[in-house]
């Protein structure tokens, strides 16, 4: 009895240990972040140069169709002189991802424990961190994480509102579930390329599954459909994304941008596979979900979906997100895009397994539903996950900056540069090189040139010409 009682209790805490150790770093590195001298400056500046609406369309005309992006950076705390702000945002904006999975796989699995839930979170977010390719352009920049990080945690908000919205009656809560649901296309979308392809798929595979596999006509899905098509002709009728787009000649070249697509997301994935613990988990997870189907007295509709759909839509939303990338701008994704591909590379990746596992379970082949895995193998797998954590680059260096007093000591070199050019009556201001760069936080120095955009977007946010960095301490 005391064996029975002590191994779901050694389950739960493994799990919740799992999401600890993704997010605490995380969580405490948010309180040492700042405003980026790389583009974080040059929103507000043009707000306080132009005003707030008159800056938003200074970027829509002559930059980036990236609507709702162009409002959230430009809304950024610094508009209100609270450069502190960036990290309250920072820590808001992890706990929104892991609440995001959190909120999905709740909706997915209703009837299981919260402890589970909590580690099949953790899980996916481990994994996340331990292979990400930039953690300060995903929770610390906030230019790249408006734009890629915001509308991932805002997709996986719309997938859970859409699952609870066909829950509903049909009368007024559902009408205002649509809404809010249109709301969150809308907002998606209108944050950049990569996302936008993304939501669009989502909403037209969504549509497509109601009409053609199960031959229903669904008003709600037509509803997302109306938003889509309305949101990607805001986007897409923007002069400053024609003229961004036009920027390099070796874009807008389909077949040369398909193969590249494809040889990079080749690449990625084997990286991603084989060099992480993603098969252990994969393993307890096949382990795992006997018993969770044991649990529905009804069929579950989200893994019914045939598996030939699962894969061509998973392979899809991977590669939609690499392409743009190359036919836009004729260069490789930049490392906050390979990150949304990483992302939604896990959570298909389960989410496939899932669908595979529930047809084999339904038709009983291969003895899918007696599954097991004794708990000795269970532990030697926990090892190979702690063994994996332990060796981990990313995971190192976000401890090491947060215990190591990297982060600490960032964050009173640029409290005292503030001071220092607040204090300066000259309208050009030189500031020394910083000494503390933690790689999780730190993303670029202010640049030495007077006459570049980051030194005259700090400098006109403090009131001067330009900030400029010596040449030497």
């Amino acid at each position: 009895m005391l064996k029975k009682l002590q191994q779901p209790l050694f389950q739960d805490l493994f799990n919740v240990g799992l999401l600890a150790v993704a997010i605490v770093p995380l969580l405490a590195l948010s309180f040492y972040n700042h405003p980026s001298p790389v583009d974080d400056y040059c929103y507000i500046d043009t707000v306080f140069k132009y005003g707030y609406f008159e800056a938003m369309n200074f970027y829509y005309t002559g930059w980036t169709g990236r609507y709702f992006g162009i409002l959230l950076n430009h809304s950024n705390p610094l508009v209100v002189k609270w450069a502190g702000g960036f990290k309250l945002l920072s820590f808001l904006l992890v706990l929104g991802l892991t609440g995001s999975l959190y909120a999905l796989c709740k909706e997915l699995f209703s009837k299981w424990s919260r402890w589970g839930i909590l580690g099949v979170t953790g899980g996916i977010m481990l994994l996340f961190i331990l292979k990400i390719m930039s953690i300060v352009e995903a929770f610390y920049w906030m230019a790249a994480f408006v734009t890629y990080t915001v509308p991932n945690i805002l997709t996986l908000y719309w997938l859970t509102v859409m699952i609870r919205m066909y829950q509903q009656s049909n009368g007024m809560r559902q009408k205002l579930t649509a809404i809010f649901a249109g709301f969150l296309v809308f907002a998606v979308i209108g944050c950049s390329e990569t996302n936008l392809t993304i939501m669009v798929l989502l909403v037209a595979g969504w549509f497509g599954y109601q009409l053609v596999i199960r031959r229903k006509w669904d008003n709600l899905a037509f509803f997302m459909v109306i938003v889509a098509v309305f949101s990607c002709y805001i986007f897409f009728t923007s002069p400053g994304n024609a003229l961004r787009m036009n920027g390099n000649p070796e874009g807008r070249n389909f077949t040369l941008s398909t193969l590249q697509s494809l040889k990079k997301l080749a690449q990625l994935s084997i990286d991603w596979i084989f060099r992480t613990p993603l098969l252990v988990f994969s393993i307890l997870w096949i382990a795992v979900l006997p018993r969770l189907f044991d649990k529905y007295t009804t069929a579950i509709p989200y893994f019914k979906v045939p598996i030939w759909i699962v894969l061509l839509s998973y392979l899809g939303i991977l590669f939609v997100q690499i392409f743009p990338s190359y036919y836009g701008i004729g260069i490789e994704p930049a490392p906050r895009v390979i990150n949304s591909v990483y992302f939604y590379f896990l959570l298909g990746w389960f989410y496939t397994i899932s669908v595979v596992l529930y047809w084999l379970y339904n038709n009983q082949i291969l003895g899918a539903q007696h599954w097991y895995l004794p708990p000795s193998i269970k532990a030697v797998l926990a090892l190979l996950i702690l063994v994996s954590t332990l060796f981990s680059s990313n995971l190192r260096m976000v401890y090491g900056d947060w215990l190591r007093g990297r982060a600490a000591a960032y964050d009173q070199e640029l409290k005292a540069r503030y001071a220092y050019i607040e204090s300066t009556p000259s309208d050009t201001v030189y500031v020394s090189p910083l000494q503390s760069k933690p790689q999780s936080i730190y993303l670029d120095d202010a640049n030495p040139d007077p006459k570049h955009w980051w030194s005259k977007c700090m400098g006109g946010y403090f009131g001067k010409k330009a900030v400029v960095l010596k040449a030497t301490p």
